[in-house]
Order: C-alpha cells, then sequence, then structure tokens
C-alpha cells in the first residue's frame, strides 16, 4: 500500500468543488477585453474568487486561477450566474456566495460559501507554508502504511480535519461535541464555545501528521499539528500553530463505541470568550 501522508486545508470542508467539471453543458466562453477589471473577493473558507461582469447576462468567474464563464439565472434575489459546474450568486457589488453545481442541476443544493470584496491592500488568507516559520513540519514522514481505522491515529487526525471543518462552516454544536466529556473538556457551555468564534470573519486550518498513539492509565493519547489561519472581523490576520490532543479509552472489555472514538481533550488553540 502507499504511504500516506496528510497535509489537509480545512476551510468549508463540506463545500468540494470537485463537480467543477461535470456541468451538463458549458456556457459559450467569453474572454473578457484586456483592461477589464475584475472585483476580487475573499471567502470564508479563505479562497479567493475574482469576477467580471462582462454583459448584463453574463459572469467570469475565477477560483483558484481557473476562469469560468457562467451565465445569468433565475434568482428571487441577487444575481446568480451557472455553468461548468459552479454557481455564483452575487449579492450586490460587494458580495456574493460560491456553491458547487452537481451534474444535471441548475439550481445548487450544496451549501456555499459567503464571501464579501476584498478591501484595498488586503492580503489573501493562505496558511504559512511547510517548513517556514509559523508552518507545518515538512519532514515529509509517512504516517502509516496500515489500514486507515477510526481508532487509528489517522483516524484521530480526520477527527481534528473535522473539528476545524465544523468550526469553518460555523456548526459549533456538532464541532464542541467532538471535544471529550460530551463536550465539556473545551472548559465552556456550547453557547460560551459558539460567542468564542464570534470575532473571526474566516477561521481555517492546516493539519499535519498525527504523532505515535500512547497510552496511559487505560486511556490512549495522540498528538495531531495544526496551523490556525483566517482574518478577525477587523480585518486583522489570524495565525496560529500548536497540536491538538485526542484522547480515546483503550480496547477494554465493556467500553462503549463513544468512549472507543476519539475526543480532543486539550489544545493550544483552544477559544476562549473574549480571547
Amino acid at each position: 500500500m502507499a504511504k500516506l501522508h496528510i497535509l489537509m486545508t480545512v476551510g468549508v470542508a463540506a463545500l468540494a468543488l470537485s463537480a467543477c467539471n461535470r456541468a451538463p453543458e458549458k456556457a459559450a466562453e467569453v474572454s473578457p477585453p484586456a483592461d477589464t477589471t475584475f472585483i476580487t473577493y475573499v471567502c470564508e473558507d479563505g479562497r479567493t474568487v475574482r469576477a467580471t461582469y462582462p454583459d448584463p447576462d453574463t459572469a467570469i468567474v475565477d477560483v483558484g486561477g481557473v476562469k469560468r464563464t457562467l451565465k445569468i439565472a433565475i434568482s428571487a434575489s441577487g444575481a446568480r450566474y451557472i455553468g461548468e459546474g459552479v454557481q455564483w450568486w452575487s449579492k450586490g457589488m460587494d458580495q456574493g456566495q460560491l456553491s458547487p453545481l452537481a451534474a444535471g442541476e441548475d439550481i445548487a443544493t450544496a451549501p456555499g460559501v459567503n464571501c464579501r470584496v476584498k478591501a484595498a491592500g488586503e492580503a489573501a488568507v493562505t496558511p504559512p507554508p511547510p517548513g517556514s516559520p509559523g508552518g507545518l513540519p515538512d519532514d515529509r514522514t509517512p504516517v502509516s502504511e496500515a489500514a486507515f481505522t477510526p481508532q487509528s491515529a489517522q483516524g484521530a487526525a480526520n477527527v481534528v480535519q473535522t473539528y476545524f471543518a465544523l468550526v469553518a462552516d460555523k456548526k459549533f454544536d456538532d464541532a464542541w461535541k467532538l471535544w471529550s466529556d460530551s463536550g465539556k473538556a473545551s472548559g465552556m457551555s456550547a453557547k460560551d464555545f459558539a460567542a468564542s468564534f464570534a470575532k473571526y470573519a474566516s477561521y481555517n486550518a492546516q493539519i499535519g501528521a498525527p504523532g505515535e498513539i500512547e497510552g496511559a492509565a487505560g486511556s490512549l493519547f495522540v498528538e495531531v499539528p495544526v496551523v490556525v489561519y483566517g482574518t478577525m472581523k477587523t480585518g486583522e490576520p489570524v495565525n496560529m500553530k500548536g497540536k491538538v490532543r485526542l484522547r480515546r479509552v483503550n480496547d477494554v472489555p465493556g467500553a462503549t463505541a463513544d468512549q472507543l472514538s476519539w475526543h480532543i481533550a486539550d489544545t493550544a488553540l483552544k477559544p476562549s470568550p473574549g480571547g
């Protein structure tokens, strides 16, 4: 089995644009004039979208360097454009929403990500490169050649990825429940936990390879390195680095499925009200 490496960027994990090339039909490509000005939007998952509107029925949307020509579609409010596996719904000229469009769809059913016009001089939100100051280690160490299981170290890393994806998607109750002791290990109530993220405009994470599983007093522990990046609502950048420690009960007779599952025990990235 090929060696596995974990280097996973989390923003809104639910928003996977893998369907981008599966649209039922492609709109006729429109080339914008050389002097066309693109409007740049920053999205809550850390991506940047550039859009221009060459005529009343067309939007050219650039996501990750890939330009797509979209055509206007029926909408109750704002202007909705579809094509090439993407739906772009602009709300005025300073807000928009990007959604994947599955094959056969003319209106997206998958959740979208909200975007806003990038302020002058505002840098794109990206994590520090591996091996750089503030970035994840760049040691290329293989995680394991064993099959993935929920109880493995890779399973613990998957819990961390899910946790930050839920936070990025503002599903705070579900994220809170991934802490040990039914959320209580976070040190906050579910309400306070959600409130602690109110100051962020975007909150994304990059997950590194987990360490070795260690045992102590009937429990198993593993640490997963994480880099958090995003922006505050004030426009200030967010950059944090640390390890998330997860715990589960050892494989003892009588342990429940929940006890055998990885939960977050502690982390230097733990939010706090007003912090």
